[in-house]
């Protein structure tokens, strides 16, 4: 059997453009783009907010494109995975009488880390926390009551978190070794 290696190589180098090549369209787009729409650079230098050539930027555009919310946590993800932990923990509180609700959110976890494609740690964290403390208030509302009832919501959200996270961890975890090639 023949090491094939150099023949990839030489031929991946040669569909692959040279990186002059890509400067030089790098800079011939961005003419092109300050022909089209003026210089955003010289319309109304002391409004942050200028109109250049009908299109409204901002100094601080780059800036909150990179810091917003919804590129680091995702609303709907995170009602999804409430939900979902919210039936697991139901489920293993059902299954289990002892220990249920925290096997029953770790189980549910592993298996959206095992067919999740996306890492969902931010939302996963908050879910957890989330579905533990309500079902720690909830199932235990007369202590609650009683005046114990930011200790419950302490031990549930830190149970809750747990739970999840670490089932999230372990799903991904395996995930990942099952779709790695073998040496």
């Amino acid at each position: 059997m023949s090491d094939r290696s150099d023949e990839l190589t030489e031929r991946r180098n040669r569909d692959v453009p040279a990186t002059d090549d890509l400067l030089e369209e790098t800079d011939r787009l961005r003419s092109e783009s300050d022909v089209a729409g003026g210089d955003e650079s010289v319309a109304s230098a002391g409004d942050p907010s200028s109109v250049a050539g009908g299109e409204t930027r901002s100094w601080y555009s780059p800036l909150t494109s990179r810091l917003s919310l919804g590129r680091y946590f995702s609303p709907k993800g995170y009602a999804a995975l409430v939900a979902l932990l919210g039936v697991g923990l139901l489920v293993g509180a059902t299954v289990l009488p002892i220990a249920g609700r925290m096997i029953g959110m770790f189980v549910t976890a592993f298996l959206i880390g095992l067919v999740a494609s996306k890492r969902r740690y931010l939302e996963m964290t908050a879910a957890g926390v989330s579905v533990g403390a309500v079902a720690s208030v909830l199932n235990n509302m007369i202590l609650t009551v009683a005046g114990s009832g930011q200790t419950l919501v302490a031990v549930g959200a830190t149970v809750g978190v747990l739970a999840a996270v670490g089932g999230y961890y372990f799903g991904r975890d395996l995930r990942d070794g099952l779709g790695r090639d073998l040496e």
